[in-house]
């Protein structure tokens, strides 16, 4: 690989590095964002007024009950509007160009952020949520940027860069957002929907990574796809998962939908595991993040290699059934406040190692899959139609997991029903054929 592609993966790697280091800030407050406007908003008349009554109404009785409850919608509100849009955004990119697309994006992102820093009402964080989503669409067209600079024997190497910005994004973010939580402006009772929260320090340092990046890609980033090589079509739909030309992009695309249900049911209520068995703060959950990235970065690392060695399929398909007994290994966990010296601990952290790891080698090598069955116009478009499916599954799987969780008052249903997932996951992986370019 020459120096200039190696150069636009260098940025394209920092584009991604900084988008999820913004939107993973907010994940580990979730419980005390959440907590905070339920205390100070828990009146009728209001939209968490509101989903309080219902969340009462449906036996939550606690605020712990309310919050993973209120996590699982607010994540859901997100990825429905990144479902619709990211083949959208995938689509436009294979027509107008990567660099412009990621432009608008950004700037968009960046002004989300900045509102939340003035977000004294709840609904103002939920508006702020529904541009975040709006705009959602960065990784896919960064992935097939990435694809447009890397010859196909390069592939997933490319997607791994990809992939470990995502991994160290959700790292840092996480990290930032806990310590950012105890640094505070001053700020009172709201008065109005605007004003400073007890969360404006990580807005604020979400703001400001958004608008680097933003400027990043304005000003140094190359359009990655040239104009002989664009598509002259763009009529993206909801329904493109269904509709794609391609059975393998269909097939991969749908088994990434289903072992992110899984995934994101998890990542979504760990912070609630946590807090119910171990008390974590979120200062702890700050660790819990650093541990989970570096797995994701480690898998990530080895699987150029590993996948040299075995095949695209065969490290999928290991890798899922990895997951499947990490998942139920933790299922296994009693839901009772653990004491030191039990083992909970320790056995809750080898099964989240081990998932994280899985994830680390399943997400590149799925990318690198539909790149490969891709035309190179098509790249923007099944690039964005599997970051749909991932989307769909991050609106499935918070819900369902944030439900099951609510209802038994437990985990277990949680990590079992990801065990069960990995099933027809594999399954649809088996169905594959092996890319001639072998990643």
């Amino acid at each position: 690989m020459s120096a200039a592609p190696r150069r636009t993966l260098g940025l394209i790697f920092l584009t991604v590095f900084m988008d999820i280091v913004g939107f993973s800030v907010i994940i580990p407050l979730f419980p005390h964002l959440l907590d905070h406007y339920v205390r100070t908003e828990g009146e009728a008349g209001t939209i968490i007024g509101w989903l309080s009554a219902t969340a009462e109404a449906m036996g939550g009785d606690t605020v712990f009950k309310k919050t993973v409850l209120f996590g699982g919608l607010l994540s859901a509100l997100y990825s429905l509007l990144q479902f619709v849009f990211s083949p959208i955004w995938g689509s436009l990119s294979d027509r107008v160009g990567r660099r412009r697309v990621l432009t608008f994006t950004l700037a968009g992102g960046a002004l989300s952020y900045a509102l939340w820093i003035f977000a004294a009402q709840f609904w103002v964080v939920v508006l702020t949520r529904l541009i975040c989503g709006l705009l959602a669409g960065n990784i896919a067209v960064a992935s097939a940027a990435a694809a447009d600079v890397t010859e196909e024997k390069d592939r997933t190497k490319g997607m791994a860069v990809v992939g470990v910005a995502i991994g160290l994004g959700f790292v840092f973010g996480p990290v930032i957002g806990a310590v950012g939580s105890h640094l505070q402006l001053p700020h009172g009772a709201p008065d109005g929907p605007f004003g400073l929260n007890p969360f404006s320090v990580p807005a604020i340092i979400s703001a400001c990574l958004a608008t680097l990046n933003f400027l990043l890609v304005l000003f140094l980033l190359p359009e990655t796809l040239p104009v002989d090589r664009r598509s002259s079509e763009v009529r993206p739909s909801v329904l493109d998962l269904v509709k794609v030309r391609s059975a393998s992009v269909r097939r991969a695309s749908w088994a990434n939908l289903v072992y992110q249900v899984a995934f994101t049911g998890m990542e979504n209520t760990i912070v609630f595991l946590t807090f119910a068995l171990f008390a974590y703060s979120p200062r702890d959950n700050a660790g819990l993040f650093l541990f989970n990235g570096a797995c994701m970065i480690v898998a990530q690392g080895l699987s150029r290699r590993l996948v040299a060695r075995l095949g695209q399929r065969k490290v999928l398909m290991a890798a899922m059934a990895a997951a499947g007994a990490a998942f139920a290994l933790i299922a296994g966990i009693p839901h009772v406040i653990a004491k030191p010296g039990d083992g909970s601990e320790p056995l809750f952290f080898a099964g989240l190692g081990l998932i994280s790891f899985a994830t680390g080698l399943i997400l590149p090598s799925m990318s690198a899959l539909v790149s490969l069955y891709s035309d190179p116009s098509e790249q923007g478009r099944n690039l964005g139609i599997l970051r749909s499916a991932g989307a769909l599954a991050r609106v499935v799987g918070p819900v369902i997991a944030a439900l099951a969780y609510f209802h038994y008052g437990t985990h277990l249903w949680v990590y079992l029903g990801g065990a069960l997932l990995m099933l027809p996951a594999l399954l649809l992986v088996r169905s594959l054929p092996e890319p001639a370019a072998g990643g």
